[in-house]
Protein backbone atom coordinates (compact mmCIF):
# COMPACT_ATOMS: atom_id res chain seq x y z
CA UNK A 1 0.00 0.00 0.00
CA UNK A 2 1.35 3.45 -0.80
CA UNK A 3 1.29 6.00 1.26
CA UNK A 4 -0.69 9.34 0.19
CA UNK A 5 0.49 12.05 1.49
CA UNK A 6 -2.43 14.58 2.60
CA UNK A 7 -3.35 18.05 1.81
CA UNK A 8 -1.43 20.32 4.06
CA UNK A 9 -3.32 23.44 2.69
CA UNK A 10 -4.86 25.11 5.97
CA UNK A 11 -8.57 26.65 5.20
CA UNK A 12 -10.08 29.59 6.91
CA UNK A 13 -13.33 28.59 6.42
CA UNK A 14 -15.71 30.07 8.99
CA UNK A 15 -19.07 28.41 10.15
CA UNK A 16 -22.45 29.91 9.42
CA UNK A 17 -24.85 31.14 12.54
CA UNK A 18 -27.19 29.15 13.99
CA UNK A 19 -30.54 28.62 12.82
CA UNK A 20 -33.88 28.77 14.53
CA UNK A 21 -36.17 26.96 15.78
CA UNK A 22 -38.37 27.52 13.28
CA UNK A 23 -36.02 27.24 10.32
CA UNK A 24 -35.10 23.71 11.78
CA UNK A 25 -38.49 22.28 12.04
CA UNK A 26 -38.86 22.84 7.87
CA UNK A 27 -35.49 21.30 7.64
CA UNK A 28 -36.55 17.65 5.66
CA UNK A 29 -36.94 17.89 2.34
CA UNK A 30 -39.38 15.41 1.39
CA UNK A 31 -38.16 14.08 -2.08
CA UNK A 32 -34.55 13.21 -0.30
CA UNK A 33 -34.19 13.70 3.04
CA UNK A 34 -31.45 16.59 3.06
CA UNK A 35 -31.21 19.65 4.93
CA UNK A 36 -31.23 22.61 2.61
CA UNK A 37 -28.25 23.92 3.23
CA UNK A 38 -28.78 27.25 0.37
CA UNK A 39 -25.39 28.30 0.76
CA UNK A 40 -23.92 24.37 -0.21
CA UNK A 41 -26.78 23.62 -2.96
CA UNK A 42 -27.01 27.24 -4.60
CA UNK A 43 -23.65 26.06 -7.24
CA UNK A 44 -25.00 22.59 -8.16
CA UNK A 45 -27.63 22.25 -10.82
CA UNK A 46 -30.24 19.48 -11.02
CA UNK A 47 -29.10 17.76 -7.49
CA UNK A 48 -32.37 15.69 -7.98
CA UNK A 49 -31.05 14.31 -11.23
CA UNK A 50 -27.69 12.79 -9.57
CA UNK A 51 -26.96 9.46 -10.11
CA UNK A 52 -24.21 6.69 -9.12
CA UNK A 53 -23.06 6.74 -13.02
CA UNK A 54 -23.62 10.38 -13.35
CA UNK A 55 -20.62 12.60 -15.34
CA UNK A 56 -21.13 15.01 -12.74
CA UNK A 57 -19.50 12.35 -9.76
CA UNK A 58 -16.13 11.21 -9.07
CA UNK A 59 -14.35 9.05 -12.09
CA UNK A 60 -16.09 6.04 -12.17
CA UNK A 61 -12.76 3.72 -11.77
CA UNK A 62 -11.98 5.99 -8.28
CA UNK A 63 -12.65 4.29 -4.81
CA UNK A 64 -15.67 6.06 -3.28
CA UNK A 65 -14.11 5.55 0.34
CA UNK A 66 -17.33 5.38 2.70
CA UNK A 67 -16.18 5.60 6.84
CA UNK A 68 -18.73 4.04 9.25
CA UNK A 69 -18.86 6.29 13.07
CA UNK A 70 -21.02 5.31 15.62
CA UNK A 71 -21.59 3.61 19.29
CA UNK A 72 -21.38 -0.04 19.67
CA UNK A 73 -24.37 -2.06 19.08
CA UNK A 74 -25.65 0.63 16.82
CA UNK A 75 -25.34 -1.64 13.75
CA UNK A 76 -22.06 0.09 11.93
CA UNK A 77 -20.82 -3.39 10.92
CA UNK A 78 -24.20 -4.61 10.03
CA UNK A 79 -25.17 -1.32 8.07
CA UNK A 80 -21.47 -2.29 6.05
CA UNK A 81 -22.81 -5.17 5.16
CA UNK A 82 -26.10 -4.15 3.65
CA UNK A 83 -24.44 -1.54 1.32
CA UNK A 84 -21.75 -4.35 0.24
CA UNK A 85 -24.45 -7.25 -0.04
CA UNK A 86 -21.79 -10.06 1.79
CA UNK A 87 -20.56 -10.21 5.05
CA UNK A 88 -17.61 -8.12 5.43
CA UNK A 89 -17.48 -7.04 8.69
CA UNK A 90 -17.93 -8.67 12.24
CA UNK A 91 -21.36 -8.02 13.17
CA UNK A 92 -20.96 -5.21 15.92
CA UNK A 93 -24.56 -6.61 17.35
CA UNK A 94 -22.81 -9.50 18.51
CA UNK A 95 -21.62 -8.16 21.51
CA UNK A 96 -19.56 -10.77 21.99
CA UNK A 97 -17.07 -9.90 18.73
CA UNK A 98 -17.33 -6.28 18.72
CA UNK A 99 -15.16 -4.30 15.86
CA UNK A 100 -11.81 -3.84 17.79
CA UNK A 101 -9.80 -2.45 14.82
CA UNK A 102 -10.61 -0.36 11.95
CA UNK A 103 -10.99 -2.62 8.81
CA UNK A 104 -12.11 -2.30 5.50
CA UNK A 105 -13.79 -4.08 2.68
CA UNK A 106 -14.18 -3.47 -1.30
CA UNK A 107 -17.24 -3.78 -3.47
CA UNK A 108 -19.17 -2.66 -6.37
CA UNK A 109 -22.53 -0.79 -6.20
CA UNK A 110 -24.14 0.04 -9.75
CA UNK A 111 -20.82 -0.20 -11.64
CA UNK A 112 -19.16 2.43 -8.87
CA UNK A 113 -16.20 0.78 -6.63
CA UNK A 114 -16.76 1.38 -3.37
CA UNK A 115 -15.12 0.88 -0.01
CA UNK A 116 -16.51 1.04 3.61
CA UNK A 117 -14.03 1.68 6.70
CA UNK A 118 -15.60 -0.32 9.75
CA UNK A 119 -14.62 1.47 12.84
CA UNK A 120 -14.77 0.30 16.75
CA UNK A 121 -17.59 2.08 18.94
CA UNK A 122 -17.20 5.06 20.45
CA UNK A 123 -19.12 4.63 23.41
CA UNK A 124 -16.23 3.36 25.42
CA UNK A 125 -15.01 5.21 28.23
CA UNK A 126 -12.40 5.32 30.50
CA UNK A 127 -8.76 4.43 29.30
CA UNK A 128 -9.92 2.32 26.65
CA UNK A 129 -11.19 5.46 24.77
CA UNK A 130 -7.90 6.82 24.28
CA UNK A 131 -7.10 3.42 22.44
CA UNK A 132 -10.08 3.04 20.69
CA UNK A 133 -9.41 7.49 19.00
CA UNK A 134 -6.26 6.41 18.24
CA UNK A 135 -7.35 3.11 16.55
CA UNK A 136 -9.28 5.38 14.46
CA UNK A 137 -6.74 8.38 13.51
CA UNK A 138 -3.73 5.73 12.80
CA UNK A 139 -5.50 3.82 10.40
CA UNK A 140 -4.39 6.43 7.64
CA UNK A 141 -3.66 3.40 4.77
CA UNK A 142 -7.04 2.66 4.74
CA UNK A 143 -8.49 5.59 3.80
CA UNK A 144 -5.70 7.64 2.65
CA UNK A 145 -5.81 10.51 1.07
CA UNK A 146 -9.00 10.89 3.42
CA UNK A 147 -12.79 9.36 3.43
CA UNK A 148 -15.63 11.37 0.69
CA UNK A 149 -18.27 10.38 3.12
CA UNK A 150 -18.88 9.74 6.67
CA UNK A 151 -21.97 7.63 7.79
CA UNK A 152 -22.58 7.82 11.30
CA UNK A 153 -25.03 5.24 12.16
CA UNK A 154 -27.59 6.28 14.81
CA UNK A 155 -30.20 3.75 15.94
CA UNK A 156 -33.94 5.58 15.32
CA UNK A 157 -35.01 7.55 19.23
CA UNK A 158 -34.32 10.86 20.04
CA UNK A 159 -30.55 12.01 21.12
CA UNK A 160 -29.10 11.15 24.35
CA UNK A 161 -26.41 12.43 26.53
CA UNK A 162 -24.16 9.75 25.13
CA UNK A 163 -24.95 10.71 21.73
CA UNK A 164 -24.63 14.47 22.51
CA UNK A 165 -21.00 13.31 24.14
CA UNK A 166 -20.44 10.89 21.53
CA UNK A 167 -20.80 13.84 18.65
CA UNK A 168 -18.57 16.07 20.90
CA UNK A 169 -15.80 13.19 20.78
CA UNK A 170 -15.97 13.01 17.08
CA UNK A 171 -15.45 16.42 16.36
CA UNK A 172 -12.27 17.53 18.59
CA UNK A 173 -11.14 13.82 16.41
CA UNK A 174 -11.90 15.31 12.89
CA UNK A 175 -12.55 18.78 13.10
CA UNK A 176 -16.18 20.85 12.83
CA UNK A 177 -16.08 20.37 9.29
CA UNK A 178 -16.98 16.66 9.68
CA UNK A 179 -20.68 16.94 9.93
CA UNK A 180 -20.32 18.95 5.99
CA UNK A 181 -19.53 15.45 4.85
CA UNK A 182 -21.60 13.13 7.00
CA UNK A 183 -24.70 11.50 6.26
CA UNK A 184 -26.70 10.07 9.11
CA UNK A 185 -27.58 6.77 9.05
CA UNK A 186 -31.00 5.22 10.80
CA UNK A 187 -31.09 1.74 11.86
CA UNK A 188 -33.82 -0.33 12.42
CA UNK A 189 -36.10 1.45 9.81
CA UNK A 190 -38.32 -1.48 10.53
CA UNK A 191 -39.32 -0.18 13.64
CA UNK A 192 -40.77 2.68 11.18
CA UNK A 193 -43.85 0.13 10.67
CA UNK A 194 -45.24 1.96 7.59
CA UNK A 195 -44.69 5.62 8.78
CA UNK A 196 -42.73 8.26 6.36
CA UNK A 197 -39.13 8.69 7.40
CA UNK A 198 -39.72 12.62 7.19
CA UNK A 199 -43.00 12.23 10.27
CA UNK A 200 -41.03 9.85 12.37
CA UNK A 201 -37.92 13.22 12.20
CA UNK A 202 -40.58 15.77 12.62
CA UNK A 203 -42.20 14.47 15.80
CA UNK A 204 -38.45 14.02 17.09
CA UNK A 205 -36.86 16.14 19.96
CA UNK A 206 -35.85 19.50 18.86
CA UNK A 207 -31.78 18.41 19.42
CA UNK A 208 -32.14 16.08 17.18
CA UNK A 209 -33.57 17.55 14.55
CA UNK A 210 -30.66 20.36 14.67
CA UNK A 211 -28.24 17.97 14.47
CA UNK A 212 -29.56 16.70 11.44
CA UNK A 213 -29.63 20.34 10.00
CA UNK A 214 -25.85 20.21 11.30
CA UNK A 215 -25.17 17.11 8.85
CA UNK A 216 -25.07 18.50 5.37
CA UNK A 217 -25.85 14.91 3.75
CA UNK A 218 -29.20 14.72 5.74
CA UNK A 219 -30.40 11.26 6.97
CA UNK A 220 -31.29 7.94 6.12
CA UNK A 221 -33.37 4.61 6.96
CA UNK A 222 -31.81 1.30 6.96
CA UNK A 223 -33.37 -1.90 7.80
CA UNK A 224 -30.44 -4.12 8.05
CA UNK A 225 -32.61 -7.13 8.96
CA UNK A 226 -33.62 -6.74 4.85
CA UNK A 227 -30.78 -7.83 3.16
CA UNK A 228 -32.89 -8.07 -0.24
CA UNK A 229 -33.49 -4.26 -0.10
CA UNK A 230 -31.34 -3.09 -3.32
CA UNK A 231 -33.51 0.11 -3.71
CA UNK A 232 -32.49 1.51 -0.30
CA UNK A 233 -28.81 0.57 -0.90
CA UNK A 234 -29.11 2.30 -4.85
CA UNK A 235 -31.08 5.84 -2.77
CA UNK A 236 -28.27 6.09 -0.30
CA UNK A 237 -25.54 5.77 -2.70
CA UNK A 238 -27.20 8.43 -4.49
CA UNK A 239 -27.27 10.92 -1.41
CA UNK A 240 -23.52 9.85 -1.18
CA UNK A 241 -23.00 10.67 -4.62
CA UNK A 242 -24.58 14.10 -4.02
CA UNK A 243 -22.91 14.81 -1.03
CA UNK A 244 -19.75 14.14 -2.78
CA UNK A 245 -21.25 16.86 -5.35
CA UNK A 246 -21.54 19.34 -3.19
CA UNK A 247 -18.47 19.43 -1.26
CA UNK A 248 -16.75 19.79 -4.66
CA UNK A 249 -16.10 16.23 -5.34
CA UNK A 250 -13.50 16.51 -2.47
CA UNK A 251 -12.32 14.10 0.45
CA UNK A 252 -11.77 14.85 3.78
CA UNK A 253 -7.80 15.74 4.28
CA UNK A 254 -5.78 16.49 6.87
CA UNK A 255 -5.71 19.77 6.59
CA UNK A 256 -9.64 19.95 7.78
CA UNK A 257 -8.16 18.04 11.54
CA UNK A 258 -7.50 19.97 14.14
CA UNK A 259 -4.20 21.32 14.53
CA UNK A 260 -2.81 19.52 16.66
CA UNK A 261 -3.84 16.16 14.86
CA UNK A 262 -2.75 17.57 11.64
CA UNK A 263 0.61 17.65 13.32
CA UNK A 264 0.80 14.36 14.24
CA UNK A 265 -0.48 13.06 10.94
CA UNK A 266 2.13 14.96 9.50
CA UNK A 267 4.83 13.24 11.53
CA UNK A 268 3.05 9.49 10.84
CA UNK A 269 3.12 10.15 7.16
CA UNK A 270 6.91 10.86 7.25
CA UNK A 271 7.75 7.84 9.62
CA UNK A 272 5.93 5.66 7.14
CA UNK A 273 7.39 7.62 4.39
CA UNK A 274 11.00 6.44 5.67
CA UNK A 275 9.90 2.81 6.83
CA UNK A 276 8.28 2.18 2.93
CA UNK A 277 11.27 0.45 1.69
CA UNK A 278 11.28 -2.03 4.75
CA UNK A 279 7.29 -2.17 4.63
CA UNK A 280 7.30 -3.29 0.94
CA UNK A 281 9.77 -5.94 1.50
CA UNK A 282 7.89 -7.25 4.32
CA UNK A 283 4.85 -7.47 2.33
CA UNK A 284 6.71 -9.07 -0.61
CA UNK A 285 7.73 -12.27 1.87
CA UNK A 286 3.84 -11.83 3.39
CA UNK A 287 2.85 -12.76 -0.16
CA UNK A 288 5.20 -15.88 -0.09
CA UNK A 289 4.51 -17.11 2.97
CA UNK A 290 0.77 -16.95 2.35
CA UNK A 291 -1.10 -19.89 0.42
CA UNK A 292 -4.50 -17.70 -0.10
CA UNK A 293 -5.55 -14.39 -0.91
CA UNK A 294 -7.46 -13.75 2.11
CA UNK A 295 -4.57 -14.73 4.03
CA UNK A 296 -2.30 -12.29 2.09
CA UNK A 297 -4.50 -9.34 2.75
CA UNK A 298 -5.19 -10.15 6.52
CA UNK A 299 -1.53 -10.38 7.15
CA UNK A 300 -0.62 -7.22 5.34
CA UNK A 301 -3.47 -5.42 6.72
CA UNK A 302 -2.04 -6.80 10.45
CA UNK A 303 1.72 -5.76 9.22
CA UNK A 304 0.38 -2.19 8.41
CA UNK A 305 -1.75 -2.17 11.75
CA UNK A 306 1.46 -2.49 13.80
CA UNK A 307 3.63 0.24 11.71
CA UNK A 308 0.61 2.69 12.00
CA UNK A 309 0.51 2.41 15.35
CA UNK A 310 4.53 2.39 15.90
CA UNK A 311 4.66 5.68 14.12
CA UNK A 312 1.55 7.05 15.92
CA UNK A 313 2.84 6.82 19.07
CA UNK A 314 5.90 8.19 18.71
CA UNK A 315 4.41 10.94 16.29
CA UNK A 316 2.04 11.51 19.69
CA UNK A 317 5.44 11.78 21.81
CA UNK A 318 7.26 14.03 19.57
CA UNK A 319 4.04 16.13 19.90
CA UNK A 320 4.04 16.12 23.58
CA UNK A 321 7.75 17.28 23.80
CA UNK A 322 7.17 19.79 21.32
CA UNK A 323 4.28 21.43 23.35
CA UNK A 324 6.71 21.07 26.50
CA UNK A 325 9.09 22.98 24.94
CA UNK A 326 6.73 25.50 23.68
CA UNK A 327 5.24 26.03 27.08
CA UNK A 328 8.52 26.20 28.94
CA UNK A 329 9.17 29.61 26.66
Amino acid sequence: MDIMKADEKKDDFEEDGTDSENEIDSVLDSSTGFAPHDKLYENLQNLAETSLNSSTNLHVSEELRIMLLGARGSGKSSTGNTILAYNAFKSDMQLSRVTQFCDKASGNIGGRPVAIIDTPGLNIIGSTEKEVTREILKSISLYSPGPHVFLLVMPVGNLTNDDKSMHKLIESMFGERIWQYTIIVFTHGDRLEGKAANDVIACSDIELREFIHKCSGGFHFFNNKDDTNDESVIDLLKKVETLVAINGKSCYTSSFYPATERKIRKKMEKLLEKRKEQIVQMERETVVRCKTEQEVERKKRELWRKEEDNARRKAEKKSVKHLGRKSST
